[in-house]
């Protein structure tokens, strides 16, 4: 029997948040030896506009989509109006029931709250809404880039969800496979840095909690390079 993996998109939704690991399970899916089904999920289907411009196309609908095995559920712009949208989070709340793993990308994880599936959690989310995140007095916020509660996984923001992406099949298929996909996606990120600490007070605004402190985990990767 196949296993399911689904997206959920909407609009506004951050396309790297949702490209990002489709491509990461494009890969495992070419190689792997068990049959994965793998779906974008919109409300209605159909064509959905994500943020800066670009347009991904659903496979399933709300109603049409099959119990999933493995659910995404990405952040960005949108998730501010989709967090009171009655039937998003009715469908976060129904599929989370029955999957294996519940995963959220970036600020992904605000649905995931709303949906009342993170009480007592450890969780993360993308660097400038820890503020946001801090805020809630429910769960264990950790500043990490992954963090791991069980069946249920966070990660930070935009780029992140490739890492995810890896170390998720990592635990489901084994670190051969995933090295496979490592090796498919050339994913070795040159060890780079441009930005400093200083930066944070160059970059625009974000929302209302306009977070200047960077994690430690950055803050170390910023040393170390």
């Amino acid at each position: 029997m196949s296993a399911k993996l689904g997206i959920l998109i909407y609009e506004n939704v951050q396309p790297m948040d949702v490209i990002g690991p489709w491509e990461v399970f494009a890969y495992w899916k070419k190689i792997s030896s068990v049959p994965l089904d793998t779906y974008l999920i919109a409300e209605q289907g159909g064509y959905v506009e994500c943020d800066n411009g670009i347009i991904l196309k659903a496979h399933q609908d709300f109603k049409h989509c099959p119990q999933l095995d493995y659910f995404i559920v990405p952040g960005g712009q949108g998730r501010l109006k989709e967090v009171n949208n009655p039937e998003l989070i009715s469908f976060i709340i129904r599929q989370a029931q029955k999957c294996q793993y519940v995963i959220s990308i970036c600020t992904g994880m605000f649905l995931l709250y709303k949906a009342g599936i993170l009480t007592h959690k450890k969780v993360t989310t993308y660097w400038r809404a820890l503020s946001e995140l801090k805020a809630f007095t429910d769960i264990e916020v950790i500043e990490n880039r992954i963090v791991k509660d069980q069946h249920i996984w966070t990660s930070g923001g935009v780029s992140s969800g490739i890492d995810l992406a890896l170390a998720f099949i990592a635990e489901v298929a084994g670190k051969e496979i995933a090295g496979q996909v490592q090796l498919l996606f050339e994913y070795f990120p040159a060890n780079t840095v441009y930005c400093n600490q200083e930066t944070v007070a160059s970059l625009p605004p974000y929302g209302k909690n306009n977070n200047s402190h960077l994690p430690e985990y950055i803050q170390n990767y910023i040393r170390s390079v």
